[in-house]
């Protein structure tokens, strides 16, 4: 669910269209998203340990400048006062954290199009959740794309051999920070600079012990390597920033829309950059999941259009 930087949904009127720098921000935001493997196969020498604890680190050092900057740094003070939103925000970043490991640990090792796979199955998984576990009503035509997506899933299975494990851990575990995040009122950026915070002792510490190892914190060590790394931060950040603009003005059924660019670009540059192999089986199970997707989209557009109508 997106979230404005106060940390309630977008309720954008249907009245008031979608404004072109708000639609340009998530097209940004996706699209880094979705190329963003480039960026991990850039750094794959590193080592992914190595790679997801200085990505935490420097994010905690792009991150807190920008609340100084978006005029939300006392809002983060007074939040890591808070016990109850430590507690939560605790939960969701040990689970973000599981999810980056396991995405930058995929790109690195030749699962880009499998880790892909996973963020074309997270809206409709959140969908799911929304109907279980937080008893929302949905539509015929969702529950028509969760079954497609469920078949697609299962093909795979029975098509490829086994279980398209990389990518139901990434859905499930981003969908899991989703549902965390639904319990603190903090916004896209407070939240993850308190994340970042609550890990960063974490990251430090794995970092120490690996260069008591002797293991090179920067491949070479070499001020490119150093910037390398120190990019990692803004990897996180500016996204993030884009998708906040975003998810303040947009419908949700245009960021709904709008979020599959993230996983189209990231399946293209697998299979197309990488050479990752895409069997015929793989092509029918994302076939199915891409019909879920196509109904989801239809009928998130079609909502709109009757939202409008109404108005």
């Amino acid at each position: 669910m997106a979230e404005s930087e106060g940390g309630q949904p977008n309720q954008t009127s249907g009245q008031t269209p979608d404004p072109p720098s708000a639609v340009l921000s998530a097209i940004v935001a996706f699209g880094m998203w979705g190329t963003l493997p480039i960026y991990w196969k850039l750094v794959q020498r590193f080592g992914s340990d190595v790679v997801v604890l200085q990505r935490l680190v420097w994010t905690v050092v792009w991150v807190l400048p920008l609340l100084a900057i978006t005029k939300n740094w006392r809002a983060w003070v007074e939040a890591m006062k808070t016990p109850a939103l430590l507690r939560a925000h605790g939960l969701s970043a040990a689970l973000l954290t599981v999810n980056w490991s396991l995405f930058i640990w995929a790109n690195q090792h030749g699962h880009i199009v499998e880790a892909s796979l996973g963020y074309f199955l997270n809206p409709l998984l959140n969908v799911a959740i929304g109907r279980v576990l937080l008893g929302e009503n949905i539509s015929r035509w969702r529950i028509v794309s969760i079954v497609l997506a469920a078949a697609g899933v299962l093909l795979q299975v029975i098509l490829v051999g086994r279980l398209p494990w990389i990518a139901l851990a990434l859905a499930l575990t981003f969908a899991a920070y989703g549902l965390a995040r639904r319990k603190s009122p903090l916004g896209s950026l407070t939240g993850l600079a308190m994340e970042s915070v609550i890990v960063l002792p974490l990251a430090l510490g794995g970092l120490v012990w690996i260069a008591s190892e002797s293991r090179p914190l920067a491949a070479t060590g070499s001020a490119g390597d150093w910037f390398l790394m120190f990019l990692a931060g803004a990897c996180t950040a500016a996204p993030l920033l884009t998708f906040a603009h975003a998810a303040r003005h947009l419908r949700f059924s245009t960021l709904g829309l709008l979020q599959f660019i993230a996983p189209t670009g990231q399946f293209l540059i697998g299979a197309l950059m990488y050479k990752e192999p895409v069997t015929l089986g793989v092509m029918v199970s994302f076939a199915c999941i891409w019909a879920g997707v196509a109904v989801f989209c239809v009928e998130a557009a079609l909502g709109r259009k009757k939202e409008g109508a109404k108005t």
